[in-house]
């Protein structure tokens, strides 16, 4: 798990176990930005859903296939962003939790210190600076 801002955090996928350290965590929100059926041994969200519904923690399935920005994923990604709920979102390795994180926050923030913020969690984002850049201008 990584933490990108003071309440997002992106992580590879986790378990039905993992939860309760969630919850103790106090976080609010957990995001599958992973589609089923991507691995043989993935855990379906429907299971990691069914947990964080048992445990009062809220779960919104918000899966991308990798490379596909669309603009519905990205709206729906900065909507979470604006609860202010520490979330944790997850896919398979968190390369397209923190791709819809960025193309979200740029809404509001400026896109170098987007692509920095993200840099130090640990994610190269120079290949979206053009993106970033065109939704940042139409957000404006």
């Amino acid at each position: 798990m990584k933490k990108v801002s003071g309440n997002y955090y992106v992580s590879s996928q986790i378990s039905e176990e993992d939860l309760d350290y969630f919850k103790n965590e106090r976080f609010s929100l957990i995001v599958c930005n992973r589609p089923n059926g991507e691995e043989e041994d993935q855990i379906d969200f429907e299971l990691i859903q069914k947990r964080c519904e048992s445990i009062g923690l809220t779960f919104i399935n918000l899966p991308m296939i990798p490379g596909d920005l669309q603009s519905e994923l990205i709206l729906e990604t900065k909507k979470i962003l604006d609860k202010k709920q520490k979330t944790l979102a997850y896919c398979r390795t968190g390369t397209r939790c923190i791709n819809l994180w960025a193309c979200a926050n740029v809404f509001e923030e400026n896109v170098d210190e987007t692509i920095k913020i993200a840099a130090d969690a640990g994610y190269e984002l120079d290949h979206l600076k053009p993106l970033l850049i065109s939704i940042h201008s139409t957000a404006s």
